[in-house]
């Protein structure tokens, strides 16, 4: 059984078992797709939109592979190897400390908070989650923002 949901301007869809999708019918409001999204979401089962969808995530993954490439240029500033970084449009980076190069949940807040408010770089600090301590989550873009988002992540590792 499978149920549609749309949040904003996504749509998604979940896949479970009968009971879990009669919960979820319950809940979601009774016309709970646009009729803008619909014509969207057809549209993007056509031919040309699978096509479309084929290409994007060709770019995805070479953009993904240059990031990853690129973050290794910075182990020697206090990165770990990327977890888990073969099938999202995110790359998890450990940030380590000084020491023992082990994953250091104050120093990659710090790292998150500098790029934030003070290089204009937008990552995501995750060192609150289940097996995700002292990790940044940075989000696969495109060749200009890689090269910036580099860039700026070597100054502030240099200053933290």
């Amino acid at each position: 059984m499978v149920v549609l949901t749309q949040l904003c301007c996504r749509l998604g869809i979940a896949i479970a078992q009968p009971p879990l999708i009669q919960i979820l019918t319950n809940a979601k409001a009774p016309y709970n797709i646009s009729t803008p999204t619909a014509h969207l979401a057809l549209a993007s089962l056509t031919p040309s939109g699978v096509q479309n969808m084929r290409a994007k995530i060709g770019t995805l993954i070479d953009s993904r592979g240059t990031l990853v490439r690129a973050l290794a240029t910075l182990a020697p500033l206090g990165l770990g190897r990327p977890i888990g970084a073969g099938d999202a449009n995110f790359v998890l980076i450990p940030v380590l400390d000084g020491e023992g190069g082990k994953p250091d949940n104050v120093r990659a807040q710090q790292v998150y908070r500098i790029l934030a408010e003070e290089k204009g770089v937008v990552v995501r600090f995750r060192g609150g989650e289940a097996g995700c301590f002292g990790c940044l989550r940075i989000t696969v873009g495109s060749s200009r923002e890689i090269e910036t988002m580099i860039e700026k992540l070597r100054e502030v590792l240099t200053l933290v």
